[in-house]
């Protein structure tokens, strides 16, 4: 049974083959009203109160990050279904390299070396810090035809550490699994039979303003509509309950709000109707 009603409207985020939508539309009823010198009116009791900016919290960065995190699940989906021509590569460092500005300087290097040799490769780059201070980066690579790279000849263009080359198979749900693997942390050796996970753990680890992720110009953003549901159901012909669905409680200027999100992957449909279905609801 579905969750959200038909007639609601909803916020939908369509990538790959899946469409995600959600009641989080970003439509709610307005109590306050941003006015100069970093300040905001509560509409209902007339009171003004100075605005923080100073997002310096560890949770308001958490917040933050989870939801940068949330739109490169949907960039990678979007972008990355495996295949012969798509590679997940990860550099790492040799020396104890704790700047970001560093590291990106590093991988420019890097991607011109790449497509020195490769052509116009596309990427998707991605930083994870970790316990020690130091960063990796994780890419994700493609191009037009198959892509092979040897690893010896990888850490030859990297030049800064280990690198590692994984072949992206189209069973895998890339966008999730990418995000899991930067999202989670690792406690214990790596070949020991007491390490354990803990979920999320990294995300703190992110410090305030970084840049998490970069991609080239020929990397395609998921298309953002926002509709009624029933709308979505009719025009990409979904005819099968939500594959993942979930309701959570967030804490919004306007109050508590509670938003139910449904994702329907799979949807074979969704390639074939994308242009025309795209210019239907954007009219």
């Amino acid at each position: 049974m579905y969750k959200i009603d038909s007639t609601k409207l909803v916020k939908s985020y369509l990538y790959g083959d899946t469409i995600e939508m959600t009641t989080a539309n970003g439509q709610q009823e307005q109590t306050i009203k941003v006015i100069s010198g970093k300040r905001y009116v509560n509409l209902e009791t007339g009171e003004i109160h100075d605005m923080d900016t100073s997002s310096s919290t560890r949770l308001d960065n958490l917040k933050s990050t989870k939801q940068t995190m949330k739109k490169l699940r949907r960039l990678v989906a979007h972008n990355f279904t495996g295949g012969i021509n798509q590679l997940w590569i990860t550099l790492t460092y040799r020396d104890h390299v704790t700047d970001p500005a560093i590291v990106y300087m590093d991988f420019k290097a890097f991607i011109r070396r790449i497509r020195n040799q490769f052509g116009n490769v596309d990427y998707i780059t991605v930083i994870e810090p970790q316990a020690s201070g130091r960063w990796h980066l994780h890419v994700l690579l493609k191009n037009d035809s198959e892509l092979t790279i040897p690893n010896n000849d990888l850490a030859k263009m990297w030049r800064k550490g280990f690198t590692k080359t994984k072949r992206l198979k189209r069973a895998d749900k890339v966008g999730n699994y990418l995000i899991a693997y930067l999202s989670n942390l690792q406690i214990g050796d790596e070949g020991s039979q007491n390490k354990a996970i803990i979920k999320g753990a990294r995300l703190y680890m992110y410090p305030k303003g970084i840049r998490i992720y970069r991609t080239s110009r020929g990397i395609e953003k998921p298309l953002e509509i926002t509709t009624t549901k029933g709308e979505l159901i009719e025009t990409y012909k979904i005819n099968s309950p939500p594959t993942f669905s979930r309701t959570t409680k967030h804490e919004t200027p306007y109050g508590v709000k509670e938003y139910t999100t449904e994702f329907y992957d799979n949807l074979k449909s969704l390639s074939d109707t994308f242009i025309g279905a795209t210019d239907k609801l954007s009219r």
